[in-house]
């Protein structure tokens, strides 16, 4: 039987190294990193039309899981989002078969983003790695990078969210800040309510960590050959944005949006129990963390 692994994430956290990791040292595994992907055959400048065309009506944004995703899950259009979920795992089943491995991990941040509900629902004995980036460092790695937020991400007032704040009052640092914790407690209700047999929290720093990393894959229960590290990839400076360093301004962006989030919100939130920003940025680092 296969064993399925799911990643909730709300990006820029380390899923290319993760994958990579992965697929280097667990043998028998089809570790996909945020499939399908468009990769055009036509050269430039067709190749952008291409890709257009192929979003549309091949690699679609729904089979991706965003564009009427995030419609349904918003509707609460449950149909649709069965069906979409229904021909998403049809396609893992072909990636599958034709792989004849016996583990799917899916590390992608559009899992939660809508169909992980109708997905735990199909397949109950799943396992959920929540792959989790400093708040502040993920904040800031989005804003260099300048991306609409809206594209991967519902309105934050959305009743189908699980921390419903209203964006007219919200910076857009505190846009990702509340994505990354919709996120966060999007992995915590789906274990709370028993649709994951287990979740499993790694934390974007302890991916160099090998000894770490070590435990975690036998956690997980993936046999795996020793541990070797890797460079960082999927960075931003490697891809002409700056890098990620915190400044005061964006430690006082949290510590507004803190004050913000109701005192129910905030204790799920496991992360946050210790979490002192001032003491873990100063001084600012410029390791890896810093680069993605």
């Amino acid at each position: 039987m296969t064993r399925y692994i799911f990643t909730a994430t709300a990006g820029r956290s380390g899923q290319s190294y993760l994958s990579a990791l992965l697929r280097r040292h667990v043998p028998g595994a089809l570790v996909l990193f945020e499939e399908p992907q468009v990769r055009p055959i036509l050269p430039r400048p067709l190749d952008s039309y291409e890709r257009r065309f192929r979003r549309r009506f091949v690699e679609t944004h729904e089979l991706l899981g965003r564009g009427k995703v995030l419609d349904a899950f918003v509707a609460g259009d449950d149909a649709a989002l069965d069906h979409m979920a229904a021909k998403r795992l049809a396609w893992i089943e072909r990636r599958i078969v034709r792989a004849k491995a016996d583990t799917y991990i899916d590390v992608s941040k559009y899992f939660i983003r809508g169909l992980h509900r109708p997905i735990t629902r199909t397949l109950p004995g799943s396992t959920l790695i929540r792959l989790v980036r400093d708040p502040i460092r993920n904040m800031r790695s989005f804003l260099n990078r300048g991306k609409n937020i809206y594209l991967d991400n519902n309105r934050p007032d959305s009743s189908a969210n699980q921390l419903r704040l209203d964006p007219a009052t919200l910076s857009s640092g505190e846009l990702y800040l509340w994505a990354w914790c919709e996120v966060y407690l999007r992995a915590q209700a789906l274990a709370d309510e028993e649709r994951v047999s287990k979740l499993l929290e790694i934390r974007t720093e302890e991916l160099t960590d090998l000894s770490i990393m070590a435990r975690h894959l036998d956690a997980l229960g993936l046999a795996h050959t020793p541990l070797s590290g890797g460079g960082p990839m999927n960075d931003n400076v490697a891809q002409g944005f700056g890098a990620t360093l915190v400044a005061a301004d964006d430690i006082a962006t949290f510590e507004r949006f803190l004050d913000r989030l109701p005192a129910d919100a905030r204790q799920r939130i496991g992360y946050f129990r210790g979490y002192d920003p001032r003491r873990l940025h100063d001084p600012v680092s410029t390791s890896l963390a810093a680069r993605a």
